[in-house]
């Protein structure tokens, strides 16, 4: 798919802001999922420093300085992309499609996602070719023996990949299985994650089914936590939003002892059938990525990310879908929010954050 992504952020402060500066995380990823076509940066004020940089996991960022008095500030981040399911025949690196959701009956599904917001309902509707189950013959053709591999063996397997041997070669997955700032490890997390994570069922098939464990059990609800909510609060309360969804997958995959890592973007959403597409409606999306190590036998020396959208109940290598558009990946959210920084001045602010993501 080409895909253009419009974010504007718009800060109104009171009383005005001397200086500031910031760093955004709104330049996409370039990855095997996704090829950025174009990106522009527009700022005003003009701010007095910005240049472009990457992050400690690599993940493009700018950095901006004001240092002159405003009471606004306008950030707007344009995109352009192509993105692919892992396996699509225009894909580099793909041999198969590799795409799962709900399982249907037919060779086609339809997700709805169910979303109450502020008193009402909606309802956002799309369709695309399904492979309704994990299996062997599905994935055969996939980054094989590694896929196949986790076909079959357990969390447990996967889970020992992380001990300790004198001599043994340094995983840089590791540094996902920690606690972060958003995420703590929890026992309560760790006894949801084990309702799927069992030894009689394998790595993947498990993953899948703690998405939709998640999905099921939890109401997505705009509005309903912020940013500093606590997880275990959320978890409790059962209800959030997609940011809320990822930390909690993670959060149980990380107590169960897998590395896994939070990753930011977008997500194209569908207007009900004869309503116009509305521009500045969407929003930012997560979702989690979880690591599937290497083999024993393995000659590659690393394994690779499979990434599960609970939020949508959809899963694949590198991304759950064509649709979704990777801007960046880290701990938790607070390492890869769109916009961070420190000000002098502006003891209160408004946000207003108007995101657009359509096809080209």
């Amino acid at each position: 798919m080409r895909l253009k992504v419009t974010h504007t952020s718009l800060y109104r402060y009171q009383p005005a802001v001397e200086t500031a500066q910031h760093f955004l995380h709104l330049k996409p990823r370039e990855m095997p999922c996704q090829r950025l076509e174009s990106h522009h940066l527009s700022i005003a004020p003009e701010p007095t420093e910005l240049f472009e940089s990457k992050d400690f996991y690599q993940n493009p960022t700018h950095y901006l300085a004001l240092l002159t008095q405003h009471e606004r500030l306008s950030i707007t981040s344009e995109s352009v992309l192509n993105t692919w399911s892992f396996g699509q025949p225009q894909h580099p690196f793909a041999q198969m499609d590799l795409y799962w959701g709900h399982t249907t009956e037919s060779s086609s599904y339809q997700v709805q996602t169910h979303v109450q917001m502020q008193g009402s309902d909606y309802n956002t509707f799309h369709s695309k070719p399904l492979n309704s189950t994990l299996n062997r013959d599905s994935l055969s053709a996939g980054p094989s023996p590694l896929i196949n591999h986790w076909l079959e063996a357990s969390a447990l397997v996967a889970r020992e990949h992380y001990e300790y041997n004198a001599g043994k070669r340094f995983d840089e997955a590791s540094d996902f299985l920690f606690d972060s700032p958003h995420i703590p490890r929890l026992e309560v997390f760790n006894q949801y994650a084990k309702r799927t994570l069992s030894a009689n069922t394998s790595l993947l098939e498990g993953l899948k089914q703690l998405m939709g464990l998640i999905h099921k059990e939890f109401l997505y609800q705009s509005k309903s936590t912020q940013v500093n909510t606590p997880l275990i609060d959320i978890f409790e309360s059962r209800k959030g939003v997609c940011q809320d969804f990822a930390h909690i997958m993670v959060a149980c995959c990380r107590s169960f002892g897998l590395a896994a890592r939070y990753v930011s973007g977008y997500i194209l959403t569908y207007p009900a059938p004869g309503q116009p597409r509305l521009i500045g409606t969407d929003a930012s999306h997560a979702w989690a990525s979880v690591y599937l190590p290497p083999t024993p036998k393995s000659q590659e020396p690393t394994g690779i990310w499979f990434d599960f959208d609970p939020t949508n109940n959809r899963c694949g290598i590198y991304s759950p879908g064509e649709d979704y558009i990777v801007t960046a990946w880290g701990r938790d959210y607070s390492d890869v929010s769109p916009v961070r920084g420190v000000i002098q001045g502006g003891n209160d602010h408004l946000l207003d954050v108007a995101v657009t993501v359509e096809p080209l």
